[in-house]
């Protein structure tokens, strides 16, 4: 059976937890961009960051479901995020840790592809 859906709705309600308490820089928002219908997930960092003359534009992750399987592309965090995915009933087998080299993936405890 193809996880896609479940997996999609793992992805995005995770996402939108972190949005909601997750803040890296005092005074910039998160926002989640779902793209539900190519399964894609990002959720960035926007805004002048209080007290600094510094404007935040990141990409603190970036998950995409493809074929069943849930492709971790970019963490640019030292949050766990596989791990917490797991909790989130996607199944370790299933997550790929896409910004990997394909040769370390073996390695990882995660999926190969």
């Amino acid at each position: 059976m193809d996880n896609t859906l479940k997996y999609s709705q793992a992805v995005e309600t995770l996402l939108n937890e972190y949005s909601e308490f997750w803040k890296p820089y005092r005074g910039v928002k998160q926002q989640v961009l779902a793209d539900q219908k190519h399964h894609n997930f990002t959720l960035i960092s926007l805004g002048w960051e209080e007290g600094k003359q510094r404007y935040v534009h990141d990409i603190s992750f970036h998950i995409q479901v493809i074929n069943g399987k849930v492709w971790v592309h970019q963490n640019n965090t030292e949050e766990m995020i596989a791990d917490e995915l797991i909790e989130k009933g996607v199944a370790r087998e299933d997550i790929v840790l896409g910004f990997l080299p394909e040769r370390d993936r073996a390695y990882s405890g995660f999926a190969v592809a």
